[in-house]
């Protein structure tokens, strides 16, 4: 009988992470199906400029404070996705930048030549999400490479 072969699977993942619960439970799904596949996973939380912009128009806090807040919080996503990575054996990269979230997720998914994207599915709610649209429906919508949307 012939050995069953997939006839894919995922060297690298990426997973987009906001600390949202729909990004945990990315996260979840991610470390699983990286360590099904022993593969790496980048994962990523990008600081969105323009978020930066209008809190440090509506608060007393300059962008640089701001942005200080958004990267530590950030960096705290980042670490809680690597403890559940590392209690399973997978390997981590953990990434921050700054921009516009789709945009810096894409080019990283063509400079690290990855093969899958993981992200949730909930982002923004209101009207700044009708006015700036879905990160991840722009993902789905822009990507090369298959993109897993969790609920």
């Amino acid at each position: 009988m012939a050995e069953r072969v997939a006839p894919w699977a995922p060297r690298k993942i990426l997973l987009a992470t906001d600390g949202s619960q729909s990004s945990i439970e990315a996260a979840r799904v991610a470390v699983g199906v990286a360590r099904t596949h022993s593969a790496e996973l980048i994962v990523l939380h990008v600081v969105d400029d323009q978020i930066l912009e209008e809190l440090s128009r509506f608060s007393q806090k300059t962008d640089k404070e701001a942005g200080k807040t958004l990267e530590e919080n950030g960096w705290n996503y980042l670490q809680a996705v690597e403890k559940m990575a590392q209690e399973h054996w997978v390997r981590t990269t953990l990434e921050l930048r700054h921009g516009a979230p789709h945009e810096v997720l894409l080019d990283m998914v063509k400079k690290e030549e990855v093969d899958l994207i993981i992200m949730g599915k909930i982002g923004r709610r209101g009207p700044r999400r009708v006015l700036t649209g879905s990160v991840t429906q722009r993902v789905i919508d822009l990507s090369e490479v298959p993109v897993l949307v969790v609920k």
